[in-house]
């Protein structure tokens, strides 16, 4: 991509919420536990590979869910703009629903789980 594209509704979104809050990128990104550049990198929608170079940037939910906590973007207005994985996220809904199905486990299916987890971490043979 060779022009700068426009910023996606989630990232405008999240910069005019930031305006109306009287708050830079800068004091953003650190109540998101993120990087100023990532930060312009999720809300603008791209970075910068090489002058006059851009790729388009998404940003995971869970950090777009940080961003929208920190600017006071509600799970509604992300649901709107085209994010409703984020907004799932700032509700918590993803990360509840999963240990709500992990306490629900007897041990045997726990220990399964446990050793499944060890697997695909690779932590087998330490």
């Amino acid at each position: 991509m060779s022009q700068r594209p426009d910023p996606p509704p989630w990232g405008a979104l999240i910069t005019s919420a930031l305006r109306r809050g009287g708050m830079s990128a800068r004091q953003g990104a650190r109540r998101a536990g993120i990087s100023e550049g990532r930060w312009r990198q999720i809300s603008g929608g791209y970075q910068v590979v090489r002058p006059g170079v851009y790729v388009s940037v998404r940003g995971p939910a869970g950090t777009l869910a940080r961003m929208a906590a920190a600017a006071g973007v509600s799970a509604d207005e992300l649901r709107a703009a085209g994010r409703p994985d984020a907004a799932l996220a700032l509700e918590g809904g993803g990360s509840e629903q999963l240990l709500e199905r992990i306490r629900s486990l007897d041990g045997d299916q726990a220990r399964e789980l446990l050793a499944q987890v060890v697997v695909q971490l690779g932590l087998t043979g330490r």
